[in-house]
C-alpha cells in the first residue's frame, strides 16, 4: 500500500537543497537590494537609482536584475569631490524688510 506523504514531508529537489549563495564578486547580476548592499546603502537607495534612470536593469526576467557591467559603469563615473559653497540668502533682497 502506498503511504501518504504531505507536501511538507517531501524531499527538496537537489537544486533547491544544494543551492549555495554565490559570492558578490562572482555574480553576473544583482537585485536592487544586493546593489545597495554592495555600495554600502539600503535597498531603497538601490531602487531610487533605478527609478531616477542612473542604473539600467533587466526587467523581463521576472524580477529586476542589475548586470555587473551596469554596476561597473555606475562606479566608473567616480570623480574628485569638489563641493560648491553656496551663500545662504534670507529669501528676499531687502534683508527681511517690507
Amino acid at each position: 500500500m502506498k503511504e501518504f506523504v504531505s507536501h511538507s514531508q517531501r524531499a527538496q529537489t537537489q537544486a533547491r537543497a544544494a543551492r549555495q549563495p554565490i559570492p558578490f564578486s562572482e555574480r553576473l547580476s544583482y537585485s536592487p537590494k544586493e546593489f545597495g548592499e554592495v555600495n554600502g546603502r539600503s535597498a531603497t537607495w538601490g531602487y531610487r537609482q533605478i527609478y531616477s534612470g542612473k542604473i539600467k536593469v533587466i526587467s523581463d526576467a521576472g524580477r529586476l536584475l542589475i548586470p555587473c557591467s551596469e554596476v561597473e559603469r555606475f562606479l566608473a563615473r567616480a570623480s574628485e569631490y569638489n563641493p560648491q559653497h553656496k551663500e545662504k540668502t534670507s529669501g528676499n533682497e531687502n534683508g527681511g524688510e517690507k
